[in-house]
């Protein structure tokens, strides 16, 4: 009876995909890389692209001697709208008689078709190489927003609360008591930003203290999940008042701090402010994929 693979789920790339496909090896070992589209005419020409390199593969798999079955189970996703379009620029599939990976890239790869021993992974380390992706967390005491940052432009990220206005985030601690928002202008009547304070039974600094670091407690937890095993690092925009207590009520790993409140910068400065910010994290990231894929990227 012939062995197929199991399919996967269809995923970008995310840290730790890369080793885990550089330690299989035995054979047959399928790999396929091909360019995609997000939308356009050239959308409906991707299926036809993909069933083009599963018959180049499946010729492959039959000069070896190797069972072409384990390609049975991409047949399903060569004409399935929904798969398509959740396409970004580029696609790569890992087959073995086990295992079938399906990862979408953020730039376009050159088409390719390997079956050997061993994965084609050279692209791949070059696209991780190349993203330079990394979360953006925008916090101020009145509203938070976390960003993915693909180094062209933000994407608002969302989870179940984020995201948020602080005072739909901070509960009563008492039932019967009811929280109300109001704004107080900053000192000198300078016209900035205005601080959320957030009060009820026993109003005061302690009813204050408690409501931010209860806020600031939900917020952490929202993007400890958003960002975890992503191997994104995350850089927090926030004034040094509020990096401070977010840090103090958080265990989240912050890479880089952008100094300042984001509502007093366009999306365009925070996204330039926080990429400057990240550099060296981003730097020591490409060093540490080169000595550890140093030999994929010369054999490539």
């Amino acid at each position: 009876m012939s062995s197929t693979a199991t399919e996967t789920s269809f995923r970008n790339l995310r840290q730790g995909d890369l080793e885990k496909l550089a330690e299989v090896s035995g054979g047959p070992c399928v790999s396929i890389l091909m360019p995609t589209h997000r939308r356009g005419r050239e959308t409906r020409e991707d299926p036809i692209r993909l069933k083009n390199l599963l018959t180049e593969a499946s010729e492959k798999l039959k000069q070896r001697g190797d069972d072409e079955a384990i390609l049975d189970v991409l047949a399903a996703r060569v004409d399935d709208p929904e798969f398509w379009r959740h396409q970004g620029d580029g696609l790569a599939i890992y087959v073995t008689k086990e295992d079938c990976r399906l990862i979408r890239l953020n730039r376009q790869v050159d088409e390719a078709v390997d079956v050997g021993e061993t994965f084609l992974i050279s692209p791949l380390v070059r696209e991780h190489n190349a993203q330079g992706q990394h979360f953006v967390l925008s916090l101020t005491w009145e509203s938070t927003a976390l960003y993915r940052c693909d180094g062209e432009s933000l994407t608002v990220v969302e989870t179940d609360r984020l995201p948020a206005k602080a005072d739909a985030l901070v509960l009563p601690r008492d039932p019967e008591e009811s929280l109300q928002n109001t704004s107080h202008q900053t000192p000198g009547n300078t016209g900035a930003a205005s601080v959320g304070m957030f009060h009820g039974q026993g109003e005061g600094e302690d009813k204050i203290e408690a409501d931010r670091s209860q806020y600031l407690s939900i917020v952490g937890d929202e993007v400890s999940g958003a960002v975890y095993n992503t191997g994104m690092p995350l850089v927090v925009v926030a004034t040094k008042e509020v990096s401070g207590h977010f840090q103090s009520n958080s265990d989240v790993k912050v890479d880089a701090r952008v100094d300042g409140s984001p509502a007093a910068m366009s999306e365009e400065e925070m996204q330039s402010a926080a990429h400057e910010a990240v550099a060296p994290e981003l730097e020591a990231d490409r060093s540490r994929f080169h000595e550890r894929f140093g030999k994929a990227l010369a054999d490539s």
